[in-house]
């Protein structure tokens, strides 16, 4: 299982960190692919390939970049990303986000399952809250070898077999970005992949800005744009009736989701702003439950 046949796929918004191109050329050193894919609705002039110097063209360094026009969000974004490498011959697919950082050895680790046989997988890091100091989500509960099984991945970090995509199928880009990992891994799971964390393998992720109420903080909410909470509550509404997804976390998120609009109005500065999201995110039309298959 060589560096040259695994991929990275790494859709771009916005600005970028300032180290950021020192990690992604030791991804290439290293021989891996890398598929960046810019995400903004305009092609942005210093996006990123010219900062990259590796003596050579771009792509034959397996430097990839991608324009996708914000088309379908984040999700448009993996899915762009991993058809185009999968057209170029990869075996392997990690999906990361910009913010987040796994160093080569760590991308060669989580291969491992499949190195013990196994088949039909979904692996992915440990993932620990950079803000917060803390690992994120429940720890699990039940291991396979030295794995963990988990019934869900954010997609940051998440690895997978090219030749498992056309089972897998691609992520729901009407979802734009959140629940986005939520809805792929549980339909996942219901075509028979198996989901595992590496629990030696650490990926630091910081989720939202620290919120300015005491209460929220306590009750563990992260501070996002209005715009973020539209995405959270209309997709919550789709989610919530889709038979994939097992009734204990429908109950766990629609609990979350009547209380938080409240919090969002009360305790957060754009008031207004979280009223209108909220608003048009209990009325906008939802996707026919075949509309996703």
């Amino acid at each position: 299982m060589s560096a040259s046949n695994h991929a990275v796929v790494i859709p771009l918004y916005g600005e970028l960190p300032l180290d950021w191109t020192s990690w992604i050329t030791s991804l290439l050193v290293e021989g891996f692919l890398v598929v960046l894919v810019e995400n903004n609705v305009e092609a942005r002039a210093d996006y990123p390939g010219p900062q990259i110097q590796l003596n050579q063209p771009p792509e034959s360094s397996g430097l990839h970049l991608l324009h996708n026009n914000n088309q379908g969000g984040v999700a448009g974004g993996f899915n762009r990303g991993v058809q185009h490498v999968i057209g170029l011959g990869a075996q392997w697919v990690t999906l990361l986000d910009q913010d987040s950082r796994l160093e080569p050895a760590l991308l060669k680790r989580l291969l491992e399952p499949w190195r013990q046989g196994a088949t039909q997988l979904l692996v992915g890091p440990m993932i620990w809250d950079g803000r917060r100091g803390q690992h994120h989500g429940r720890q699990p509960m039940r291991s396979v070898q030295q794995f963990w099984i988990t019934r869900l991945l954010i997609s940051s970090g998440t690895t997978f077999s090219a030749a498992d995509w056309p089972l897998l199928g691609p992520m729901f880009e009407w979802l734009v970005v959140d629940f986005v990992d939520h809805s792929w891994c549980f339909r996942a799971q219901t075509r028979g992949f198996q989901l595992l964390q590496h629990p030696e393998v650490s990926l630091i992720q910081r989720f939202g800005n620290a919120h300015p109420n005491p209460l929220c903080r306590w009750l563990g909410m992260e501070l996002y744009p209005p715009r973020r909470h539209f995405y959270q509550l209309r997709n919550l509404r789709w989610l919530l009736f889709q038979p994939f997804v097992p009734l204990d976390l429908r109950c766990k998120e629609l609990a979350k989701m009547l209380m938080k609009p409240w919090l969002w109005l009360l305790c957060e500065p754009q008031k207004r702003q979280n009223l209108r999201a909220v608003v048009s995110a209990l009325l906008a039309p939802l996707p026919a439950s075949t509309a996703w298959k």
